[in-house]
């Protein structure tokens, strides 16, 4: 965010964001961009490409301009520096399972969860040497009774799936960042 956008009011900055994304493009909506194959004016430009670190637009998996803007967008809302979407919830979930853990981690995970995360739990549990154990969700700072020193996230779910149990996220939150542990939240 440049200093100037920073000034403006955050529904302006979310309706008006600065598209730094397609410059010389004015338009009060961003363009819808489809794209399974990007190309090059040429096949040395596209080889000259450092593919890991150069190429912004390199296949619409990863990112078009309008993907782009909607992370940028949600971040500005939540008032992050970035934002990264995932084609479905459970992608979203594993991105934080796999980003966050390794084999001998435990995991603390709602009793209430979304059913496919419990799947995935148990899967990375069987699979990749984690240990997940499910709590009841509405434990508060009672957490911090089950966390050990190999427990590296507290999953949250709230409402919780099907029951629709509100957690106390502050107690749980607390407790978990008192002994440096990582939340997620869906």
């Amino acid at each position: 965010m440049t200093k100037s956008d920073s000034s403006r009011a955050l529904q302006t900055r979310i309706v008006h964001p600065q598209d730094d994304l397609t410059p010389g493009f004015e338009s009060f909506a961003a363009p819808v961009t489809r794209a399974s194959t990007v190309v090059f004016p040429d096949l040395a430009s596209g080889r000259a490409l450092d593919w890991r670190n150069d190429a912004q637009w390199r296949y619409g998996l990863h990112a078009t301009p309008t993907s782009a803007m909607l992370q940028k967008r949600i971040a500005e809302i939540e008032g992050g520096e970035h934002a990264l979407l995932q084609p479905s919830g459970l992608s979203a979930i594993s991105n934080v399972y796999f980003g966050l853990l390794k084999s001998g981690d435990d995991v603390l995970i709602p009793d209430n969860v979304y059913s496919p995360n419990r799947d995935h739990g148990d899967w990375l549990a069987r699979d990749f040497g984690l240990t997940a154990r499910y709590y009841d969700p509405m434990i508060g700072a009672g957490i911090a009774e089950l966390i050990q020193p190999n427990t590296k996230l507290i999953w949250l779910e709230a409402p919780g799936s099907v029951t629709m149990e509100v957690p106390d996220v502050r107690a749980i939150t607390a407790a978990a960042r008192a002994r440096n542990v990582v939340t997620a939240i869906d």
